[in-house]
């Protein structure tokens, strides 16, 4: 009465599947359901479950002698912590994403974040929240095509997901108080002086936070409450910015350029440019 992952217990392949990303502690899939009875089971990670039919279905799982019972519309998710759980069934179809969170690895975070000692998910068998909602498909989408900044983008997509799950599915303890504090100037320098130096490295959030001598989870708040930007927006900004004078100087060829910046492709470099410059590099030489 156990499993990894859904696919084995469903006993069909999983729609879309980050499975081959080889994202840390995280994997996300989509699964399109019959109506169907699953048994009795037991999983590690922790699940996170959003429905995205256009159908509601209506499930029910059976705990002991309690019977639980609720119908879920599209946005509508579902938390269940790792452990184990009774039968549940479905009565319709069902289109959803299952978001398995290493428990490990959310362990990890609250231990490296500074101000907590320990954290519990709460499982919630039916619930609305839109931003949950919105990071599960993000990082669906992510897994089905390479993004320009490659793992940056999960790592922060993950980051987020996890914050809110602690801040607002979560009990907690805080060690100290006093979290909300700004990053130091000489940090941003430093952030800065590194992205200078290694414009055409892989970025990612351990590299950044370890500059700043915090942990990965605790950085990213603190960036964000900085600079009003997340990293990953940061980094592309930055890069985006360079592009600029790099095609300004005229000298390097488009595939040069993406190369130097470190985008994951040509491709992604040049659809990247236009949604935040609002031209294509080539049209922006070209002005």
């Amino acid at each position: 009465m156990s499993y990894t992952y859904h696919s084995e217990t469903y006993g069909q392949p999983a729609l879309e599947t980050s499975a081959g990303r080889e994202w840390p502690g995280l994997r996300v899939e989509r699964f399109q359901l019959e109506a169907m009875a699953l048994p009795a089971h037991f999983h590690a990670q922790h699940l996170l479950i959003i429905h995205q039919g256009s159908q509601p279905v209506s499930s029910s799982r059976r705990s002991g002698s309690r019977l639980e019972q609720d119908v879920f519309h599209f946005g509508d998710a579902g938390l269940y912590p790792g452990g184990e759980y009774g039968p549940i069934s479905l009565d319709g179809p069902a289109d959803v994403i299952h978001v398995h969170i290493d428990a490990g690895q959310l362990e990890n975070r609250v231990r490296q974040s500074l101000d907590l000692t320990r954290v519990a998910l709460r499982e919630r068998f039916r619930f609305a929240d839109g931003l949950l909602t919105q990071l599960g498909r993000q990082l669906l989408a992510a897994a089905g095509a390479e993004h320009a900044l490659g793992l940056l983008y999960v790592e922060s997509l993950t980051n987020a997901l996890c914050y809110h799950l602690i801040e607002h599915h979560a009990t907690f303890e805080r060690r100290v108080a006093g979290t909300g504090a700004r990053l130091p100037a000489p940090v941003l320098a430093r952030i800065d002086a590194y992205l200078e130096a290694s414009a055409e490295q892989t970025v990612t959030l351990e590299v950044l936070a370890g500059l700043a001598n915090l942990s990965v989870f605790h950085f990213a708040r603190r960036f964000k409450q900085t600079t009003g930007q997340s990293p990953y927006q940061y980094v592309l900004a930055w890069k985006i910015k360079r592009a600029q004078l790099l095609l300004r100087a005229g000298h390097l060829p488009m595939a040069n350029i993406s190369d130097a910046l470190g985008f994951a492709s040509p491709a992604h470099f040049s659809a990247a440019f236009k949604r935040a410059v609002g031209q294509s590099p080539r049209e922006f030489q070209r002005t």
